[in-house]
């Protein structure tokens, strides 16, 4: 008979996540932004950005983001957004964003074990368009999807169920979905509807929902509101800069258990608000 004993489990960890999306950085970095993201040393596990770091994708600008990120002292996790993907030079900016520090997500999984803390589970894609109809919205009168957008809908909702199907192989203290479109209209605010097909779409939302994710974070709705669910109950976070104000930090625990920090209204921060400007 075998003396040997089942390792015990780990005590599950709360994970402690900042995050932020849009910047759509060009020529210069707002000096808050450096004292902002200077003081999450010792405050987070881990800094989550959810795309349009840039506003073109070209490389002086991913350059420059890239430079600032290396100051953070906290690990960091990002996807790519829309106008990210404007840049020709895909592999140059990853080289650029990595050597900073930054583990770029695109269509693939993460374990994120903090030192000392806790281990935190990353499936990340950037997502795209394609309307939330029939789940959540009604189709917009005249609208004909591409057959493009519909392949690359489906495309990108494959890729995230293959990545959150690795990941739940492992053991974590919390599932988070990095994505930069929305995966339900819950998070779209005061976006007009007839935009709707160009900010997420619902393949999205179905993929979560079929995974023990705890939360997900995206951007790419300037017009939104932070706070929403997929329609299977997921929390999901919406980080654009211009809806949350600057960072916001949430605390994250197996369940579905979310609790914000940090909330951060649109106006509540008179200096922040070269933040706030709506771009598509």
């Amino acid at each position: 008979m075998s003396n040997s004993k089942p390792a015990p489990e780990r005590a599950a960890r709360t994970v402690r996540i900042a995050a932020i999306g849009d910047l759509h950085i060009q020529t210069h970095i707002p000096e808050h932004l450096h004292r902002d993201l200077a003081a999450l040393r010792g405050a987070v596990d881990v800094l989550v950005l959810a795309g349009d770091l840039t506003e073109g994708g070209r490389i002086p600008e991913v350059e420059l983001v890239a430079a600032m990120l290396a100051t953070v002292d906290v690990p960091m996790v990002a996807v790519l957004g829309n106008h990210d993907r404007r840049g020709l030079r895909r592999a140059v900016m990853r080289r650029t964003y990595e050597a900073s520090g930054v583990r770029l997500l695109d269509g693939d999984m993460l374990r994120l074990d903090v030192p000392g803390g806790p281990a935190i589970g990353f499936a990340g894609v950037s997502g795209t368009g394609g309307g939330f109809w029939p789940d959540e919205s009604p189709r917009v009168p005249g609208a004909r999807f591409s057959q493009a957008i519909a392949v690359k809908s489906r495309r990108e909702a494959a890729r995230l169920h293959a990545a959150l199907d690795s990941l739940e192989a492992h053991d974590v203290d919390a599932m988070i979905v990095l994505m930069h479109f929305a995966p339900t209209v819950s998070t779209l605010g005061a976006e007009p509807p007839m935009k709707y097909w160009m900010l997420g779409n619902s393949q999205l939302g179905r993929v979560v929902d079929a995974h023990p994710v705890d939360l997900v974070l995206h951007g790419h709705a300037h017009l939104g509101n932070e706070f929403g669910r997929t329609p299977g109950g997921t929390p999901v976070r919406n980080v654009a800069a211009q809806v949350t104000g600057g960072i916001a930090i949430y605390e994250v625990a197996r369940g579905r258990q979310v609790r914000t920090i940090t909330p951060a209204p649109v106006g509540a921060h008179p200096d922040r608000m070269d933040l706030v400007r709506p771009r598509d």
